[in-house]
């Protein structure tokens, strides 16, 4: 009975080694809207883009692309800011964003939903996302869905 018992506790201590110990896990974001009192940012940012995105690194390259009624300072040493521009076939209700690290190669992963209402009025929306500092070695996946 015992030899049953330690083959058991082996083999579980052999497997639990080989384990990807690795969890997806929520990355927190900032928005416009919500921490620097923008309002309603999906339609008064602008910036030169069309059904695309661009990672802004720097407040020199912000200050040249991104134009509006609100625009913020941002701390560019502690942030990189994710805007984009999409167009769609209705009219936009909302925007909803889910940044992660998965596994098993921790890559960074910004989800942007965008939420359309019944209208059919074809509509353009600006996303925003701002974003711990990458490193060079980070790997960014931006995935836009118009549901």
């Amino acid at each position: 009975m015992r030899k049953i018992i330690l083959l058991v506790s082996v083999a579980s201590m052999v497997c639990a080694c080989h384990k990807n110990n690795c969890n997806e896990r929520s990355v927190p974001i900032r928005h416009f809207d919500t921490d620097y009192g923008c309002q309603n940012s999906k339609r008064t940012l602008a910036v030169n883009l069309t059904n695309n995105c661009i990672l802004i690194r720097s407040q020199a390259f912000y200050d040249t692309q991104v134009t509006g009624t609100c625009h913020p300072s941002i701390d560019f040493t502690r942030y990189d800011l994710l805007i984009g521009k999409q167009s769609s076939a209705n009219r936009n209700d909302t925007i909803l964003y889910d940044y992660k690290r998965t596994c098993p190669n921790e890559v960074l992963t910004l989800n942007v939903d965008i939420v359309q209402s019944a209208v059919t009025q074809p509509d353009n929306v600006v996303y925003n996302a701002i974003i711990p500092k990458l490193t060079d070695k980070d790997s960014l996946r931006i995935m836009v869905t118009i549901e």
